[in-house]
């Protein structure tokens, strides 16, 4: 994506305050359009990297996991 300024667009760092699977889905679609970085609830953290989300650690409760299914586009 690309920002105002010709640069890439500043993505958002987000935490979960719950699992991702609780989440109202309009939440759940402001996360995967805004975030670059999202820590879950249990303490996992998934990043965007060259445009791919990856799981940098899974939490306790692997909701990290969770979250990267749903946010994979499918092919």
């Amino acid at each position: 994506m690309v920002g105002a300024g010709g640069g890439p667009m500043k993505r958002d760092w987000v935490k979960l305050p719950k699992p991702w699977a609780e989440l109202r889905p309009s939440l759940r679609d402001e996360v995967a359009a805004k975030a670059g970085d999202i820590h879950t609830y249990d303490g996992g953290h998934v990043s965007l990297v060259d445009g791919l989300w990856q799981v940098v650690f899974s939490g306790g409760a692997n909701d990290a996991d969770l979250v990267l299914n749903a946010l994979r586009k499918p092919n």
